[in-house]
C-alpha cells in the first residue's frame, strides 16, 4: 500500500526527513510516533502528494503521489491536524461541497455521516460544534469517497478523554473493515492501543519500527516491583526482571514475614522512545 525508499526531504537547510525506509501493507494500521518536528507531518505531505521528496522514492498504491496525485487522492482520505472545515456552513453543506468536488452524490454524504456517527448533526453550523464533533465531521469528510487508505494527523489532539475514547472506537471500527490507516501522533497510549506497528521518528530519522509488543521486548526493560512492610509503613523496591537478585529478595522477605506484594511490569513505549532516541517524548 505504501513504500518509502531512502526518502529525504529538505526545506532549505532544514532536514525534515533523512533516508527513511518504510513499508505499510494493505489492511495494516501504522502509527507514526514522535515529538513536534520529528517529521510526521512531512511524511504525510509526501504520501498525500502535497510535496515531492528531495531524494528517494515514494509509492502509494503503486504510483508516485506527486506525479499522479489524482490516482492517489481518489483512493485516499486525509484527516489533517485541524479540522479544515468551513465554520459558517452547516455540517451537511460542508460535506455536500466536498462530495461535489469528488463528483459524488447525496448518498455518499449520508453514508459518511453515519459512518462517523454524526448523522444527527447535519443541520448544525460547524462553528457551533465541540472539538470532538468537528473531528468526527472531518473524519466523515475523509470517508466520503470510501477510500482504501486513511491518513490521520493527530486525530485526538485537544480532545477530552471521553471524546478521544469515542474517536478511538471509530478508528477501531475502520480497522475492522479492513481499511489501511496511518496515524501520526505524539500520544504513546493512542498508538499502542490502535496500531499494528509503530514507527518512531526522531529528527527526521526512522529509529525503530515494529509492533508495540516487539518494541517493548527489544528496547524496553521489564521490571519486578516488591512491596514490603517497614515498621508502620511500606517500601517498594524494584529490580530488572532479568536479574536474579529479586528472587532472593522475595524469598528473604517472605521468610521474614514482611512481603506484601510482588508485581511484574513490562516496558512502556515511553521507555522505548527514550532508549531509541536518547530523550523523552515532549
Amino acid at each position: 500500500m505504501i513504500t518509502l525508499t531512502q526518502v529525504t526531504k529538505r526545506y532549505g537547510k532544514v532536514q525534515a526527513l533523512d533516508g527513511v525506509d518504510l513499508h505499510v501493507s494493505p489492511g495494516e494500521t501504522l502509527g507514526l510516533l514522535g515529538p513536534n518536528g520529528a517529521g510526521k507531518t512531512t511524511a504525510i505531505r509526501l504520501l498525500a502528494g502535497m510535496t515531492p521528496p528531495t531524494s528517494g522514492q515514494v509509492r502509494v498504491m503503486g504510483v508516485d503521489p506527486w506525479t499522479q496525485p489524482d490516482h492517489v487522492r481518489a483512493r485516499m482520505g486525509v484527516l489533517p491536524d485541524g479540522a479544515g472545515l468551513f465554520e459558517r456552513l452547516t455540517v451537511g453543506q460542508n460535506l455536500q461541497l466536498f462530495a461535489g468536488l469528488h463528483g459524488l452524490g447525496a448518498g455518499s454524504v449520508e453514508r459518511a455521516l453515519a459512518a462517523a456517527g454524526v448523522d444527527g448533526l447535519t443541520g448544525r453550523r460547524v462553528g457551533s460544534l465541540s472539538k470532538g464533533e468537528r473531528q468526527r465531521v472531518a473524519l466523515a469528510r475523509a470517508l466520503l469517497h470510501e477510500p482504501e487508505l486513511l491518513i490521520l494527523d493527530e486525530p485526538t489532539s485537544g480532545l477530552d478523554p471521553a471524546a478521544a475514547a469515542a474517536f478511538h472506537q471509530l478508528i477501531q471500527e475502520l480497522r475492522a473493515r479492513g481499511r489501511t490507516l496511518v496515524i501520526a501522533s505524539h500520544d504513546m497510549a493512542e498508538v499502542e492501543a490502535l496500531c499494528d506497528r509503530v514507527a518512531i521518528l526522531d529528527r527526521g530519522r526512522l529509529v525503530a519500527c515494529d509492533s508495540p509488543a516487539a518494541l517493548k521486548a527489544w528496547h524496553g526493560r521489564r521490571a519486578v516491583r516488591v512491596t514490603v512492610a517497614r515498621g508502620a509503613g511500606t517500601e517498594t523496591l524494584q529490580w530488572p526482571l532479568e536479574e536474579a537478585a529479586w528472587i532472593e529478595a522475595v524469598a528473604r522477605y517472605r521468610a521474614e514475614g514482611t512481603l506484601l506484594a510482588v508485581h511484574t511490569e513490562e516496558a512502556t513505549l515511553a521507555e522505548v522512545f527514550l532508549q531509541t532516541t536518547g530523550r523523552e517524548l515532549a
